[in-house]
């Protein structure tokens, strides 16, 4: 009989999920106009300019009469190429009107700017201080991206209390990423007292408005009692809210809740969508238990070539019990064509992750070996890279 290693609905405790922020490192700053310099010059764009949209024509004027909201929406259309030349130089000078006449939105853009370098050369430090005055101004947005660059520390000194603190500012205002940073800040307590009640209401908000990360964690805050009453129900809930929004490591679980009938009524057809959009997704666990499926034929049709395919995609994303599975199936030779010195490379990858249970059967195929086929192999395994996921 074959034995194959299913993959475990384990959870994955909330406190265990890493916040990442891409910010790029510091650059040579560009000189902004100043109280100390003479003013940023107007763009040299004309209002009856041909290549400009009506709308953007008519912001030209307001914005060359002083108008810093219209300055604001010029940055915008310059900055993207909507209804004028694209044109990140001239994107920068109008928002810098419009952020030293103390408007947030442009000084938030202008943040925004120096972080991403899209428009700019990436400048931390300037897009910390950019960031500061939006925020001053009651710029959610910026609130919360100051908060992510005072936790690491990015264009100004780490100080986690300070980056909760902006958190819990925008997120007590309606941020819901604010909402979702600010449970995380709870349940790790970085920068304030952990707190997991606290960090359960702040994620039931998130959630409740939409972020399916934040859905994904209530779904394992419920399933584990953290800073809620234990409730497997709530858990399947939440789980297949996140699924729905295309949060692959919801859509494996929920697969699993179908499956096994847990928070949920058992649903062999539900369980079998969710694997499928989650192995879509490339989620590993996803495509094995869809593979054990497909070469056992419960509710479905058996369909070996789809297992192979499913079980050589999760072997190639580096996935050790798929290696083991698929090199199990290729020594037996009962549901995939025998290949033993395929399977003594499948299996050697899944013992060199650390997967015991691949010691025994890689052994038994490299008794059907030869030596210059063993040490083939094993070049090819001294090399192997996991496929690496685009973004």
């Amino acid at each position: 009989m074959i034995r194959l290693i299913p993959r475990s609905g384990k959870i994955v405790p909330a406190a265990c999920l890493a916040l990442a922020l891409a910010l790029g490192g510091l650059a040579p700053a560009p000189v902004l106009a100043s109280k100390a310099s003479p003013p940023a010059q107007p763009s040299v764009l004309e209002p009856d300019e041909s290549s400009l949209s009506p709308k953007v024509s008519a912001l030209l004027a307001k914005a060359e009469d002083g108008d810093r909201n219209a300055q604001n929406e010029i940055g915008l259309a310059l900055a993207t190429g909507s209804g004028a030349p694209r044109s990140p130089v001239e994107a920068l000078r109008w928002w810098t009107l419009a952020a030293e006449r103390g408007l947030p939105a442009a000084q938030f853009n202008l943040g925004l700017a120096y972080d991403q370098g899209d428009l700019a050369p990436q400048n931390a430090t300037l897009a910390a201080s950019w960031y500061e005055k939006a925020a001053a101004g009651g710029n959610l947005a910026a609130m919360y991206n100051l908060a992510g660059l005072l936790g690491t520390g990015r264009g100004l000194p780490m100080n986690l209390a300070q980056a909760a603190g902006f958190y819990e500012t925008a997120a007590s205002r309606g941020h819901v990423k604010s909402m979702y940073n600010l449970a995380l800040a709870y349940s790790r307590g970085q920068g304030l007292e952990r707190d997991q009640i606290k960090a359960a209401r702040w994620m039931l908000q998130a959630a409740q408005a939409g972020h399916p990360r934040a859905q994904y964690l209530m779904a394992q805050m419920y399933a584990q009692g953290l800073g809620v009453d234990k409730d497997i129900t709530r858990s399947a809930h939440w789980l297949e809210r996140a699924a729905k929004a295309g949060h692959a490591r919801a859509q494996y679980s929920y697969a699993l809740h179908c499956q096994q009938g847990i928070g949920a009524p058992q649903n062999l057809a539900a369980a079998l969508h969710w694997y499928r959009e989650a192995a879509s997704r490339n989620h590993t666990g996803a495509m094995c238990n869809l593979a054990v499926i497909m070469l056992e034929g419960s509710g479905v049709a058996k369909d070996p070539a789809e297992a192979q395919r499913l079980l050589q995609k999760a072997s190639e994303l580096g996935d050790p019990k798929a290696q083991h599975n698929l090199g199990v199936l290729l020594l037996s030779g009962q549901e995939l064509p025998k290949n033993a010195e395929q399977a003594y490379y499948w299996l050697s990858l899944a013992a060199r992750y650390g997967l015991a249970e691949a010691q025994a059967p890689r052994e038994q195929a490299a008794r059907e070996l030869s030596r210059s086929q063993i040490e083939t192999q094993n070049a090819r395994v001294a090399v192997f890279r996991a496929t690496e996921l685009g973004d």
